[in-house]
């Protein structure tokens, strides 16, 4: 009898007998579960990263409150969280007086600030002037640029910002409130615009002016 042929047979059954063996069939089942609960883990804490970093840049109580006493800035780092950003300005500016709103931008969807943000103080004599004062010192290694947020364009507009669906709808709500207006008499005149729309157009006709003022004080930087 051809040996070879035993030797065959043989080491296929002790594989039958392997494949076969119930401790090593539960062993396998187990080791699938792992990996599916392992797996099941790391989709759910993606999942969770994933809403942390979806906040709308508008549901904030900060958000609202920008006017002609609103403070610029802008020059801070802004690899931190929005409430480290938030944090570290409010220190800073804490010697200026008591401050009522430090509202830090953020794209929606990774929860990065977009660079500026807007200060209020509350009202006092020489706080303008002492929070003014900061422009160009130093936070966390890096010069700030501090001015009256009416001369950046930023104050009318979000620069570079995308947004998401919350805010979309909340500009759009804005856009119908400013011009759902019945043509009315005031001041001797008949009225078109809300007083709301007239105000904003007011508004966003300073931004030419602001953009040539920065660009000249450039050119000037330039040449100095």
């Amino acid at each position: 009898m051809d040996e070879s042929k035993l030797k065959r047979c043989s080491t296929s059954s002790t594989h039958a007998e392997a494949a076969d063996d119930p401790m090593q069939k539960d062993e396998r089942e187990l080791n699938d579960l792992e990996t599916e609960v392992n797996s099941r883990k790391k989709q759910k804490q993606e999942e969770e990263t994933t809403e942390k970093k979806k906040e709308c840049c508008f549901d904030t109580k900060d958000a609202e409150g920008n006017n002609e006493r609103t403070i610029f800035v802008t020059g801070f780092d802004t690899s931190g969280s929005r409430d480290e950003i938030r944090s570290a300005l409010a220190k800073h500016f804490s010697s200026c007086g008591e401050l009522t709103r430090v509202f830090v931008p953020i794209e929606c969807e990774t929860g990065v600030s977009i660079g500026y943000a807007f200060i209020n103080l509350k009202r006092r004599v020489g706080d303008i002037e002492a929070a003014l004062s900061l422009n160009e010192s130093d936070l966390g290694g890096r010069k700030l640029l501090v001015t009256m947020a009416t001369n950046r364009e930023e104050y009318y507009i979000h620069i570079n910002f995308k947004g998401c669906e919350i805010c979309h709808a909340m500009f759009a709500a804005k856009r119908r409130e400013r011009y759902r207006w019945k043509a009315q008499p005031r001041n001797g005149r008949v009225a078109i615009l809300s007083p709301e729309t007239e105000k904003w157009l007011r508004q966003i006709r300073k931004i030419p002016k602001i953009r040539k003022i920065r660009k000249m004080a450039k050119s000037k930087t330039k040449e100095g």
